[in-house]
């Protein structure tokens, strides 16, 4: 069985060209790479706000967005996935204005998923969080957190 693994919305967004940024095309350049290379290693998963994201912005682009999420199953949003949300932002895991992060993070730590990858420094592949997010599932009963 491949490892699992749940893409946030940032991934596919990366897939396409953003603009002469340096940081910005480096990311595209190993997206694209990554994506070729070794996503077909791994059975991928997504989550309904993910599609929701992808469908934001511009709608050309939105819609090859949204074709690059089109063959990954979706994983179920339940009471146990709402309630580890909620206990992210209530402990300042991950921010109270806006749930979006909290539950990337649920979805991937209630279903198990062992990888979750993101451009997101801010919140989600923010090492300084990895241990109290650790804590945080402990007290959940859930995996110590997805890498």
């Amino acid at each position: 069985m491949r490892p699992t693994l749940y893409l946030d919305s940032s991934v596919p967004s990366y897939w396409l060209p953003q603009g002469p940024d340096a940081i910005v095309r480096a990311r595209h350049l190993l997206t694209r790479r990554w994506w070729a290379d070794d996503l077909p290693r791994f059975e991928a998963f997504v989550f309904q706000i993910v599609l929701e994201e992808l469908a934001g912005g511009d709608p050309e682009r939105a819609t090859q967005r949204l074709k690059l999420a089109e063959g990954f199953p979706l994983l179920d949003i339940d009471e146990e996935v709402e309630r580890a949300a909620a206990y992210y932002a209530e402990q300042m895991a991950m921010p109270r204005r806006n749930l979006r992060d909290a539950f990337h993070l649920a979805i991937a730590s209630v279903h198990e998923i062992e990888y979750l990858v993101t451009w997101n420094f801010a919140h989600l592949a923010n090492a300084s969080k990895r241990t109290h997010i650790e804590i945080l599932n402990r007290r959940l009963h859930l995996p110590r957190r997805t890498n």
